[in-house]
């Protein structure tokens, strides 16, 4: 199980930790953000991502533009179910994870499955919740990164690229994912998808039962390529993914984050690094961290590592949301579910799919 992430590159970095070797030429290239006229959903870099936030998603570039072997959408965490009428968010189903012990059978996922609608997820990292002993407390997980670079720190980042070594900034979590394009009753198309779950391995056993399926390498090209794999045969090459434990950091992180819409920087923090009086969870610290961000998510601090994107590479013009700060009792990750009004592996909601 999976209920949180976060990512908090901006746009033009998005596409730099995404590159990708071209076989032919050797060349590192950047994958283009979707341009679809049709669809405004707009990704916003965020500490604190929940299920029906938008975030950078990598897919085939023949399902899209036709171009490059793989390119870059916007879609939201939580699949919408293709039978949905009127408001997409009020399906009542907990789409966000899917199991991938049942893909071939579902009634919801088997059908993207079979179509080459397979997906790479892409994130800093993501949270988990203690389940087993203890206090619920959350954990941020991660990659291991090079000598003096921190995942949860941007200071210690070199947000370098070029076509011959391609990205030396922070090392990102690649899972992966299905995904779905609903279409409104206006006409427009929404991108959603959902994250491959499977039992944990030795690496992560000790905090929960779940955990999603972490993809490297040449696992990476297989689910960005939908015209030679079919469901089938993903479903063969990430069942030895699931045997093979994963190399992964992680650290305790605020309760602060276990409200979704916390977006502080601190959410992703070790506990021993945060100054209670900058991670105090009021509106007015938030408030001034959302404002000093510009239009392409960037912080303007941050500016000299992440420059504004122009119109070539296809990213388009970033949205902007408001921030409200609730002090919420949650302990752990149920106030997540609450958005789509159900229960995280719910076996009834789960039942309806499979």
């Amino acid at each position: 199980m999976c209920g949180r992430t976060a990512c908090t590159l901006c746009k033009e970095d998005v596409q730099k930790a995404c590159s990708y070797k071209n076989k032919k030429t050797g060349k590192y290239e950047l994958p283009k953000w979707g341009r679809n006229p049709k669809n405004k959903q707009q990704y916003m870099p965020s500490y604190n991502i929940a299920p029906t936030d938008i975030t950078p998603i990598i897919v085939p570039g023949t399902n899209f533009l036709g171009e490059t072997n793989r390119m870059l959408q916007p879609m939201m965490w939580g699949m919408i179910p293709p039978w949905q009428n009127g408001n997409y968010k009020s399906h009542g189903y907990s789409t966000h994870n899917c199991r991938f012990e049942g893909l071939l059978n579902s009634k919801l996922y088997s059908a993207p499955l079979n179509k080459g609608k397979r997906c790479v997820i892409v994130c800093d990292g993501f949270y988990e919740w203690k389940t087993k002993g203890g206090p619920r407390n959350p954990y941020f997980i991660h990659l291991p990164q090079e000598d003096g670079i921190h995942v949860e720190d941007s200071d210690t980042w070199i947000n370098d690229w070029d076509e011959d070594n391609g990205w030396k900034g922070p090392k990102l979590l690649h899972m992966a994912g299905l995904y779905e394009i609903w279409t409104s009753p206006e006409g427009e198309e929404i991108y959603s998808y959902a994250m491959i779950t499977m039992e944990s391995d030795d690496t992560l056993s000790w905090l929960h039962h779940r955990m999603p399926v972490i993809l490297k390498g040449q696992e990476i090209d297989h689910r960005t390529d939908d015209e030679r794999i079919s469901g089938t045969q993903a479903i063969h090459i990430l069942s030895p993914i699931k045997k093979l434990p994963r190399e992964l950091k992680w650290h305790q992180v605020s309760t602060l984050m276990n409200n979704s819409r916390y977006k502080d920087p601190s959410c992703n923090k070790p506990v021993a690094l945060i100054d209670p009086k900058k991670a105090s969870g009021t509106k007015g610290n938030s408030l001034l961290a959302w404002l000093k961000r510009d239009s392409t998510g960037c912080n303007q601090n941050d500016k000299m590592k992440c420059k504004s994107s122009d119109a070539s590479d296809g990213s388009g013009q970033v949205g902007s949301s408001s921030v409200t700060i609730k002090k919420e009792e949650e302990t752990d990750d149920t106030s997540i579910t609450k958005k789509i009004k159900t229960e995280l592996d719910s076996p009834t909601k789960t039942d309806v799919l499979n």
